[in-house]
């Protein structure tokens, strides 16, 4: 159950509460839960989950998409006042395969997926909003694809550094090969090999869980923005 604090901040970032009713806003205090996740913790594993979204209080929460053969690739990264929506009938299957990892220390709201569902059906508006913001992360998975298709790895990796670089507001990044790797669909030791040419050449400086950035414009330029 969630005290007056953290229902005050769920109430504060659903976009669409103003559509639920009273009995459904109590039910989702009382099923709701705030839980803390610790850097690398799985939160849900993809068609194994109660979990019907997910609204992000601090922290980084990485979601992937896995496939049939345990093969993951990362579509988004959640940040603070992001909401991560899991189930409902709205979500086309190919999202439907979530995996949730925190990527640093992390904290969130929690609601059920009994009560998600309850909620998006609720309310023609409701299932609209979720729609559409589903459909607009389905739109940054097929931008991305076409990255894959039409970009070579050098560009792919240059311009994923460069995305973490922007997102997290600095020169060192926190991150690891591995999930680079998931990030731009390649493999870690592929990564891992192209991240040491470039540090040979100057470009960056490898330490345990960061890279440290020197020559962000020759990054640019390789990642062709």
């Amino acid at each position: 159950m969630l005290n007056e604090k953290d229902y005050s901040s769920l109430r504060e970032r659903l976009p669409f509460w103003d559509h639920i009713s009273e009995d459904l806003a109590e039910q989702l205090r009382t099923h709701s839960y705030v839980r803390e996740f610790i850097a690398g913790e799985k939160i849900t594993d993809a068609g194994n989950s109660n979990v019907g979204l997910v609204v992000v209080m601090t922290g980084r929460i990485r979601v992937s998409l896995v496939s049939s053969t345990a093969r993951e690739v990362t579509i988004s990264v959640a940040r603070r006042d992001e909401i991560i929506y899991i189930g409902g009938n709205p979500t086309p299957n190919v999202l439907n395969n979530y995996e949730l990892e925190a990527e640093v220390d992390s904290r969130g709201i929690v609601v059920q997926m009994v009560d998600f569902e309850q909620l998006l059906h609720s309310d023609l508006f409701i299932e609209n909003t979720v729609l559409r913001s589903v459909l607009g992360q389905f739109n940054r998975i097929l931008f991305d694809m076409q990255n894959f298709l039409f970009q070579d790895l050098n560009s792919r990796l240059a311009a994923q550094l460069l995305f973490e670089y922007h997102q997290q507001g600095g020169a060192t990044i926190v991150t690891t090969h591995q999930r680079i790797a998931n990030s731009i669909a390649s493999s870690r030791e592929v990564v891992s090999r192209t991240l040491k040419a470039w540090e040979h050449r100057g470009l960056l400086t490898l330490s345990r869980g960061k890279i440290s950035l020197h020559k962000v414009d020759e990054l640019t330029r390789m990642a062709g923005e």
